[in-house]
């Protein structure tokens, strides 16, 4: 079985090939199940990953790497011109894809997001069919996207010098709403669909009803897998969440619960952040919003992590907290189960197929600190029932996140799509 997978973003392989280093990034564990699929003899795997820099064709562990060049500003002004055009320029990085596509020949393709214009490949390969994996859904996530956010915040914002270099949270914004267009069309136009959630399913069916759509859970970095919380020692308040340069990851929700529990009575109160890069327009705003709410001497902001050092603070947090205003499968979230952590997520997108409200976590409503509060205080008042809600969490995370598992289903589509195009094609 040969298989072409499509990828917006280059994985670890390619950043050391090209000497830009190792990078944790968002598809490194799609490089896990790459680098299982690589090792099978039932399948030749070719990943093609688009990104700034092009690069000669190699091979590791089994793994073909190609190159498709993304097209960019080379000047000053050109940066500045593209920022404020959100443009999509699909035409280069289509021609190249499926120029790969005929040299590769391959069984089937598979292009990982609709976030980028690789879906668009489902109507120009032929016979040679496209399955595509539904991971972040632009056009819910765009909605949603200034949630908890005050009138001075988008002011701030919209005056900021990122603003007007045609950079920041704005911007990414509107060039969002362009891409949730594409997506659209992606999803309309496309026949086979890999998604992880009752969420997305959802999602996919109301933009194209006949669209065929398989489960396939992901693979978490070894890391997680093998940490596990335990209930010892665990009898002071500290928050462990984490978060992004995404404005709708709820972190304000979150400090203003953090004031409600300070109110409350409740002592030894920290709250520990990651994911928020320093010094960026989001960390801004959060530290602003701590000050304002007379928390910020309890709050910790780490920055981006690595996996070892998320491991660590899921271990000696109390709690992990997810107020996220939308998400469709968080590997925050997964890991945090894994790991088996007593855990409060808001009760949006595809969080409460991942975890089922009082029976591996506790669920409430997106952008409702007192609720957010009230949750994470339950869990710290009675920590028998919290250290029993993380142990289920951890069993199921185990079971569902099994690589060998995640390999054999992956496996398992691929050849089902094979054999119903063929059919189709005779």
């Amino acid at each position: 079985m040969r298989v072409l997978w499509f990828m917006d973003g280059q994985p670890q392989a390619v950043r050391r090939h090209v000497g830009l280093g190792d990078n944790p990034g968002p598809f490194s564990w799609l490089e896990l199940l790459a680098a299982e699929l690589g090792s099978r003899s039932a399948a030749s795997l070719t990943v093609a990953a688009a990104g700034p820099r092009s690069f000669a064709p190699f091979e590791e562990n089994g793994i073909r790497y190609l190159s498709i060049l993304r097209p960019g500003a080379t000047s000053r002004r050109g940066r500045l011109a593209m920022g404020w055009t959100h443009r999509t320029d699909d035409a280069p990085v289509l021609a190249t894809a499926l120029r790969t596509v005929r040299e590769e020949a391959p069984d089937v393709v598979h292009v990982h997001g609709t976030e980028g214009p690789f879906g668009l490949l489902t109507r120009l390969t032929g016979r040679t069919p496209v399955a595509v994996s539904l991971q972040g859904l632009l056009q819910l996530y765009q909605r949603v996207y200034f949630s908890g956010r005050t009138p001075a915040d988008v002011a701030r914002l919209v005056a900021a010098r990122d603003f007007l270099m045609g950079r920041g949270v704005v911007h990414r914004y509107l060039l969002m709403r362009r891409q949730a267009e594409r997506e659209e069309r992606i999803m309309r136009e496309g026949r086979w669909f890999i998604g992880r959630t009752e969420w997305d399913r959802g999602a996919l069916a109301a933009v194209n009803p006949r669209a065929q759509y398989f489960h396939c859970d992901e693979m978490m970095r070894p890391e997680f897998y093998a940490a596990e919380w335990t209930a010892a020692g665990h009898d002071g308040a500290t928050i462990y969440s984490t978060s992004s340069a995404m404005l709708f990851k709820g972190t304000e929700c979150l400090l203003e619960a953090l004031a409600i529990l300070r109110r409350r009575g409740v002592t030894g109160l920290r709250l520990r952040v990651g994911g928020v890069p320093t010094g960026s327009e989001v960390d801004a705003l959060y530290r602003r919003a701590a000050r304002r709410l007379a928390v910020e001497p309890l709050v910790e902001w780490l920055g981006r992590l690595d996996a070892a050092q998320i491991v660590g603070e899921l271990r000696a947090a109390d709690v992990f907290a997810y107020p996220s205003h939308i998400d469709n499968s968080p590997n925050a979230l997964v890991e945090a189960m894994l790991v088996g952590v007593p855990t409060v997520a808001s009760c949006v997108g595809g969080i409460p197929t991942l975890m089922r409200d009082g029976k591996e976590g506790l669920l409430v409503p997106r952008g409702d600190p007192v609720a957010l509060a009230g949750a994470i205080k339950r869990l710290l008042d009675d920590r028998a029932a919290a250290a029993a809600l993380a142990g289920a969490a951890r069993a199921t995370a185990r079971a569902r996140n099994d690589p060998a598992r995640i390999v054999g289903d992956t496996l398992r589509i691929y050849r089902e799509i094979i054999t119903r195009g063929a059919g189709d094609a005779e």
